[in-house]
């Protein structure tokens, strides 16, 4: 459904891991292509069919007339999200794992008819200094803190938004992407239709609260852009 809302954006290191070669032919499959569907109000949405799965990928791409740092402090202020995620109630951190990473809880209110769904992710993100970009990457878990509840508990197999600097860090332009299952005996072919409208809703919305004057970053994660030398 576009009316999954799940956000939070830290700082984290990523380890790479080596893998031995294969000469098999999984080796050099394509990787499945974005297929662009609509613009609107400069913001382009793409659609990607993922291979084993019957829910469609979304991709979209718009700029933000605010600096990379409003932007980061907007995404990464879970509370707030109940202020710009579309149709989110309620968005808290339920546990940090490390000073930059933290499990999150998110319950999405549904059309009528419907039983709200709710969602428990992970999210961690890397920050590369040399093109002033913050990567954040979101996935569901499962966590001892989440809390048990009468909605129906989706999955995001994974979602990210990418914020990089431009025009010399005045504005910022946003990558998100978003790949989910609302589950429940909602059909795929709806929650697909729902999702497509998720990027543009997701960007539109963004752009109104990087502008707000109370919009700042965490402490941490102030400290954090400060040493990356953003």
């Amino acid at each position: 459904m576009r009316k999954i809302g799940v956000l939070l954006a830290v700082t984290l290191g990523l380890t790479p891991v080596l893998l031995p070669r294969s000469g098999s032919a999984d080796e050099h499959k394509a990787a499945p292509t974005w297929e662009r569907m609509t613009e609107d109000s400069g913001i382009v949405v793409f659609r990607q069919e993922v291979p084993g799965s019957s829910v469609i990928a979304f991709k979209g791409v718009g700029t933000v007339d605010a600096p990379l740092s409003q932007v980061i402090a907007a995404v990464t202020d879970t509370p707030r999200a109940t202020e710009w995620m579309d149709a989110t109630v309620e968005s808290r951190v339920l546990r940090k794992v490390s000073p930059l990473e933290q499990i999150v809880y998110t319950h999405i209110k549904t059309p009528p008819g419907l039983t709200d769904r709710d969602f428990v992710t992970d999210a961690r993100g890397e920050l590369d200094p040399t093109v002033k970009r913050f990567t954040v990457h979101i996935r569901s878990v499962t966590d001892p803190a989440a809390p048990q509840t009468s909605f129906v508990r989706g999955e995001i197999y994974k979602s990210s938004f990418v914020l990089t600097g431009i025009e010399g860090g005045k504005r910022t332009l946003v990558t998100t992407e978003i790949h989910a299952d609302p589950k429940g005996s909602i059909p795929t072919f709806i929650a697909n239709a729902f999702q497509k409208d998720w990027p543009i809703h997701t960007i539109k919305n963004l752009r109104k609260q990087a502008q707000k004057p109370d919009v700042h970053p965490s402490p941490e994660l102030a400290a954090a852009l400060a040493k990356a030398g953003f």
